[in-house]
């Protein structure tokens, strides 16, 4: 690297590839030129050199370098989802930006204007931009911690800038329990064909993609078991899909009553095996949305207007602990990552904790990413059916 002079300032110069190349320019004397080429130097005796030239690309440019390698590694699922944070909230509103001119400040505006929202001065009451909820705007956020994280790994900027965001907190929403009696003025007020699929989800706290998609080779009502390998996803173009469980310990074998085993028998007679054990009367797959319009009204007749689909789930954990089954069975049972998310979603349910669990609790944490944690927990909280059209966060326009 050496400095020259370019007109009334300096600039420095190195070799790139058999090419002569300006790292930087604009500086007003020798002086200040001298003192960034030693800087500039010492970078690269200590393989801490950064090309200056790497941080001019533009957000919106190394969004597009970072997601085609990034996505492969995805679920079809989180494809959809982080797709469309990166189009939706990242690239518009940081997009303009080169990597090295993303600091902390930038990035706290950018959470404070998905907060607020960007209303249409225009149309009062309408927006150009809506506001996002919390777990929106810290999933975005988690995004582009990821992206920008990759810039670093890539020597394209020092640092990541997102490091020290100061995010909205969650609000969990409260999570509801069913008592005996209301799951049995449920049970009654759910039409007959529904009934064997509400009741396993209530029995064995399934999750919703988990029980649409079991297939019969993967019941054993004579044993009274089944076996979760699979999950449905509906993507946002309609189609369904079938992929592996949310965890890698969300495969597991989970076991249900007697009662449940009746009210499954009939759905395997005269089916292929590879058939799915719930379907709509008219044959098709379960569908969230179409079978949530349904829920509303039956709900509603029980008298548990509010309820959530996966509140169920909720309450099957309820029944366990009221019977003082460990967390760490319950755990299994849910297919949660670790007993760590059990606990932080569940523990104050608990009349008392015992040492054991406790030392549970401590040894899962240690090898467990806070981030990941949080994130598991808050979709746990939140539930994993599909919202109506009116209530999908998606943030941008009326």
């Amino acid at each position: 690297m050496w400095i020259e002079k370019n007109g009334p300032t300096f600039r420095i110069r190195d070799i790139v590839d058999g090419k002569k190349v300006t790292l930087e320019k604009g500086w007003p004397n020798k002086t200040s030129a001298k003192k960034r080429l030693t800087t500039l130097t010492a970078d690269r005796l200590r393989g801490d050199f950064i090309d200056p030239r790497a941080g001019k690309l533009t957000v919106a440019e190394w969004a597009g370098i970072w997601w085609a390698g990034h996505a492969t590694g995805l679920k079809p699922t989180s494809v959809q989802s982080e797709g469309s944070r990166l189009r939706m909230h990242i690239v518009p509103l940081l997009g303009s930006l080169a990597l090295d001119e993303v600091d902390n400040v930038a990035i706290q505006a950018w959470v404070t204007k998905l907060l607020c929202g960007l209303p249409d001065l225009d149309r009062p009451g309408k927006w150009v931009r809506r506001p996002l909820s919390a777990k929106t705007v810290r999933s975005c956020h988690g995004v582009l911690h990821s992206m920008m994280k990759a810039a670093v790994q890539a020597r394209k900027i020092r640092t990541n800038p997102c490091g020290d965001t100061k995010l909205p907190e969650l609000v969990p929403r409260e999570m509801r329990f069913l008592t005996e009696p209301e799951a049995g003025r449920l049970h009654a007020a759910v039409p007959e064909h529904w009934r064997p699929l509400v009741l396993l989800l209530v029995s064995t706290g399934l999750r919703w993609g988990e029980a649409v998609g079991l297939q019969l080779k993967n019941l054993d009502i004579l044993g009274g078991k089944l076996t979760v390998v699979r999950a449905m996803h509906e993507m946002s173009d309609g189609s369904l899909i079938f992929g592996t469980p949310k965890t890698a310990r969300g495969r597991r074998t989970v076991t249900f009553t007697p009662k449940v085993a009746a009210a499954l028998a009939p759905l395997v007679v005269d089916k292929d095996r590879d058939a799915l054990v719930f379907h709509t009367p008219t044959g098709l797959p379960v569908r969230a949305r179409n079978f949530r319009r349904g829920w509303l009204r039956w709900t509603a007749e029980a008298g548990l207007s509010g309820l959530r689909i996966h509140d169920l789930r909720h309450s099957q954990v309820a029944f366990l602990i009221a019977a003082n089954v460990p967390l760490s069975a319950i755990s299994q049972r849910l297919g949660h990552s670790s007993i760590a998310v059990t606990d932080g979603i569940y523990g104050h349910l608990l009349p008392q904790v015992d040492a054991g669990i406790l030392k549970a609790v401590a040894d899962a944490l240690e090898h467990v990413d806070p981030d990941a944690l949080a994130a598991e927990m808050a979709d746990e909280e939140a539930g994993e059916v599909p919202l109506e059209p009116a209530e999908a966060d998606e943030g941008v326009g009326d």
